[in-house]
């Protein structure tokens, strides 16, 4: 028993020196500055409060994700939804921003109280930034650096700003006064 416990912690040991060389090296440093450089575009992105703008940086994010960063099936397959749910947002963006009366009479009968929140249907744009939300909370749960993990947190928060915008074209689409915030957003 004791030898196997002694080749795990020598193992273990290995693993930590090969980390510990990668962080020091020069590519591991560019790829990080690199990261640092795409967080504060996508704060910058966050500070407009466009979210046509935001949309698409989002989709721009996760189509680069699609082609590099999945290693899985069940990732792929997850990613692949959010962009299909992040089309159905952009429709009802469309809809909402360029026709609200029609906007209006579409929801007005087809959302009961049980599918509104704060009075606001909750719409295929509102159910994206819900389930986009809870897509890269379960990726913060992951083997990310500390710095994809901010950028995570960044698109999360970008994510937030997008929903913000969106209840606030909703509101004033349904003649709704707007509701006084009770939370700030969580990084």
């Amino acid at each position: 028993m004791d030898g196997l416990i002694a080749e795990c912690l020598l193992h273990l040991s290995s693993n930590f020196e090969a980390k510990t060389q990668t962080l020091d090296s020069p590519q591991y440093k560019n790829q990080e500055k690199t990261t640092s450089d795409v967080l504060a575009f996508l704060q910058k992105i966050a500070q407009s409060r466009n979210i046509h703008l935001l949309l698409d940086v989002e989709r721009l994010v996760m189509e680069h994700s699609l082609q590099y960063d999945t290693n899985s099936p069940e990732e792929r397959q997850s990613v692949k939804v959010a962009l299909e749910q992040l089309d159905m947002c952009k429709k009802c963006l469309h809809s909402l921003a360029h026709n609200p009366a029609g906007y209006r009479e579409s929801v007005d009968p087809t959302y009961s109280n049980k599918t509104r929140e704060a009075g606001l249907p909750l719409d295929a744009a509102r159910q994206f930034f819900k389930s986009h939300t809870t897509r890269l909370t379960n990726n913060l749960v992951s083997k990310a650096s500390h710095v994809e993990k901010l950028l995570l947190r960044q698109r999360k928060e970008n994510v937030a700003v997008m929903r913000d915008c969106y209840v606030e074209l909703q509101q004033k689409a349904l003649n709704i006064a707007p509701v006084a915030k009770s939370r700030g957003h969580s990084r």
